[in-house]
């Protein structure tokens, strides 16, 4: 008995589904790779609302971008905007953007709505809807598994966000003079910090005449991981989570406390980034920050609504949290072979002779 293209279709569908109903019910991520790829793609493409589009895990690249949203549409729009006002001196650049559900499954239609028509100038867009609430501890840990021999530089860029027009050619640069240092976890594209020791008060700063620093304390408002110390972080976190009373507790560091008090409350789902601060501290590892004058930034932070911003802020706490970089200027260049290292106070640390 032969079967018209249209019934084959929709037994296939079908079958996905049933995969992927199973799938879920086990697994922490957005694809069936029980699926063969060329059927996963032809499935997902006419079913955007359900699926967005597969990942292309394979796909030879440059850069990839990794913009995480959930439901605040207007954030994404003004974010995917400056991406394509931005600087990629006709190099090969994924963007990914990954989409959470709500608890309840949900997708919002206007995030989706907004990403999908989104035309970006630069290279290739994907859109990825994940098939269940993942969380941020998801959107940040899950959405870039780099393969051991990729020489691909990703940025991970949550959705209320503006880039600079310069933020890939500082990445660029800093990524090739650095990332042999095995200290350096990664670079923070954020140009305004406070410093994270308990009792200090004021802006996190270097002397003015080191361009970079390096400090302990992840910066999480435009993240270039170092992707050798990425797949450690990530097999170290996977297999410290199967302890249930283990707590990623820094003594004299504001993060945590703020991570215990969420512990009291049950809203540690918030705050992934303890588990780094905690790797970061125990492997002795470092962010590369920028240290520009007046603190301008290869991003500035909205302060939206959302899980680190309630929505009671005043009008004049929801300005930008700095200005962007919108000039390049030669000095930015001038990167030292061994950067300065600050302390969680913001004194300059001591290194140790190897």
């Amino acid at each position: 008995m032969r079967y018209s293209p249209g019934k084959v279709l929709i037994l296939m569908i079908f079958v996905i589904f049933l995969v992927q109903t199973f799938y879920n019910k086990f697994f922490n991520y957005s694809v069936s790779y029980t699926v063969p790829d060329n059927v996963w793609r032809r499935i997902a493409l006419q079913h955007k609302d359900l699926y967005g589009e597969p990942p292309i895990q394979n796909e030879s690249t440059d850069l990839r971008i990794i913009v995480m949203v959930y439901n605040r549409a207007d954030s994404l729009s003004r974010l995917i905007k400056s991406l394509n006002e931005a600087l990629y001196f006709g190099e090969r650049v994924v963007l990914d953007i990954w989409i959470d559900r709500s608890k309840d499954g949900q997708i919002d239609e206007n995030t989706y709505r907004i990403a999908s028509e989104f035309q970006f100038k630069h290279g290739v867009k994907i859109v990825h809807n994940h098939t269940f609430h993942v969380g941020i501890y998801g959107q940040w840990l899950n959405t870039w598994t780099p393969k051991s021999n990729s020489s691909e530089i990703a940025v991970i860029l949550e959705d209320d966000l503006t880039v600079s027009p310069y933020f890939y050619r500082w990445l660029k640069i800093v990524h090739k003079k650095y990332d042999k240092l095995v200290e350096v976890n990664g670079y923070s594209l954020q140009g305004i910090s406070i410093k994270h020791g308990i009792g200090s008060e004021g802006l996190l700063e270097a002397p003015f005449e080191d361009v970079v620093f390096l400090y302990p304390v992840i910066g999480t408002w435009g993240f270039s991981p170092n992707r050798r110390n990425w797949v450690k972080f990530r097999d170290w976190l996977e297999v410290i989570l199967h302890d249930d009373k283990f707590q990623p507790l820094v003594p004299n560091i504001l993060p945590t406390s703020w991570y215990q008090a969420f512990i009291q409350t049950g809203k540690t789902e918030g705050m992934w980034s303890m588990w780094h601060i905690y790797h970061a501290w125990k492997t002795r590892e470092f962010t590369l920050y920028p240290n520009f004058a007046g603190h301008l930034g290869l991003t500035v932070n909205w302060k939206e609504s959302g899980l680190h911003y309630g929505p009671g802020l005043s009008q004049e706490s929801k300005n930008p949290s700095n200005n962007l970089v919108t000039t390049w200027r030669a000095g930015y260049e001038n990167l030292p072979e061994n950067p300065i290292r600050l302390d969680v106070y913001g004194n300059i640390d001591a290194v140790e002779d190897p």
